[in-house]
């Protein structure tokens, strides 16, 4: 399967290094309007005009640019390749994401929220087939990161916890309340913590970039069980025990979903309706 990223800031290189492993993909574009050092093996498929890329017949394009870019990227690659994966978060309001969404009909396009892919998440989700869930907790702390310059916690982080609580429910978020404090820029928050309802479930997220240490954590109460997964070992336990997990990268496991996707098979991959959800909340509670 042919694939081209646009955009080489981390997150695409992040993509290109693990397609770069895949035997089920070529890497056949890159665009990005400039080119590092470590990209010079790639000297003949990389291109810095969007029109010479998109002759290069893709047949999925990676969207890993500043979200301000993608409505306008995604409506010139639209109908260049059989699938899109737009990065998240999707766009920078509803109204953008409703306008992708009309020119977008029928189209295949997959928003990354990549974190449905860690293989804790995915063994959870496994163990969740029976389980009635009562509450989930995520907690999702770093020291503050350097690049990132165009959001604040809320839209870079908070956006995975969102969409993982709907993941793992498979409800919709009913209710939901945000606090958040600005401690390194005055412009983007960079501490939120969010209480949500899920029909009946509750969750609470937090989020905080002003920690010395990273942890990626979810605590789940069902019925029956207690079940902590670590997202950044890919560990999970069940009451207190560990459950065997099937550890790949998340973003290989997100590409073979892809393929599924292309072929019209089961997929956990993110939609647009799945990201509008996640910013309807971010929206509705600033």
């Amino acid at each position: 399967m042919k694939i081209g990223i646009i955009g080489l800031g981390k997150m695409g290189q992040n993509h290109l290094n693990e397609l770069a492993k895949n035997p089920h993909f070529k890497i056949n574009a890159l665009l990005d309007l400039y080119q590092n050092s470590n990209l010079r093996q790639f000297d003949n498929i990389f291109f810095n005009n969007l029109d010479e890329f998109i002759k290069q017949n893709n047949d999925i394009i990676i969207i890993a640019t500043p979200t301000n870019s993608h409505l306008d990227i995604a409506k010139k690659v639209l109908n260049s390749a059989k699938a899109l994966l737009i990065e998240k978060p999707l766009a920078l309001n509803l109204a953008q994401i409703e306008e992708l969404k009309q020119i977008a009909q029928n189209k295949k396009i997959a928003v990354g929220f990549c974190e449905r892919f860690n293989p804790a998440v995915l063994a959870l989700k496994q163990n969740l087939k029976d389980e009635k869930i009562i509450s989930i907790n995520i907690q999702r702390f770093s020291p503050y990161p350097q690049r990132i310059n165009d959001v604040g916690i809320l839209h870079d982080l908070a956006v995975h916890d969102l969409d993982l609580i709907r993941f793992l429910s498979q409800k919709n978020i009913t209710k939901a309340k945000i606090i958040k404090r600005f401690t390194q820029d005055e412009n983007r928050e960079s501490e939120s913590i969010l209480a949500c309802e899920l029909e009946g479930i509750i969750a609470s997220l937090h989020q905080s970039w002003n920690c010395s240490l990273k942890l990626r954590k979810i605590h789940l109460i069902t019925e029956k069980h207690f079940f902590e997964a670590n997202l950044a070992d890919f560990k999970l336990l069940k009451d207190g025990k560990e459950i065997q997990v099937e550890k790949s990268s998340p973003l290989f496991n997100e590409h073979q979903a892809l393929l599924n996707l292309i072929n019209n098979k089961e997929h956990f991959l993110a939609n647009i309706d799945d990201a509008y959800e996640v910013q309807k909340i971010l929206e509705e509670e600033n």
